[in-house]
């Protein structure tokens, strides 16, 4: 009995020289893991935590490929051989679905900030997207609203 269950997170392999764990290959939800170069990522555990984390691949590495986060600079670890993952298009990887507020209280014991430093794959749940887009065009919307006060002003 191998212990793993359908359509929950992997269960915990080991743990990596950097001391984050290693997860065998499915995420929460059974989906496949959106990693980093390192093969590794910011999302729920099988505790439910939010952490950055390693999966194991169906492809070569089939664990770690550098010490996340890769921050993209992954290449720039290896010698000969490259084995670094295609990564998720940004500088920090967050598995889709993920809280960003449950996000934020994780890395805040070390950096407040530090997620506003790099750019993130689109990981947001769809609720906290449409806040997004709303606050955005609410933001427009008194921009265009007062540059429209300026020029009734100063037009005087």
């Amino acid at each position: 009995d191998h212990g793993a269950k359908p359509y929950q997170h992997a269960q915990l392999m080991g743990w990596a020289m950097d001391g984050f764990k290693i997860f065998s290959y499915q995420d929460v939800g059974g989906a496949a893991p959106v990693v980093d170069q390192c093969g590794g990522h910011f999302g729920p555990t099988d505790t439910g935590e939010i952490e950055y984390h390693y999966h194991s691949r169906q492809i070569v590495p089939y664990h770690l490929a550098c010490q996340g986060p890769s921050l993209g600079n992954c290449a720039e670890t290896q010698r000969g051989t490259n084995f670094c993952h295609p990564g998720c298009g940004a500088e920090v990887c967050v598995q889709p679905g993920t809280s960003e507020a449950a996000l934020r209280a994780y890395l805040s014991q070390w950096d407040p900030t530090w997620l506003d430093k790099y750019t993130t794959n689109d990981y947001k749940p769809e609720d906290q997207k449409s806040k997004d887009d709303s606050s955005i065009k609410t933001d427009q919307a008194l921009k265009k609203a007062l540059e429209n006060l300026l020029d009734n002003i100063f037009k005087s």
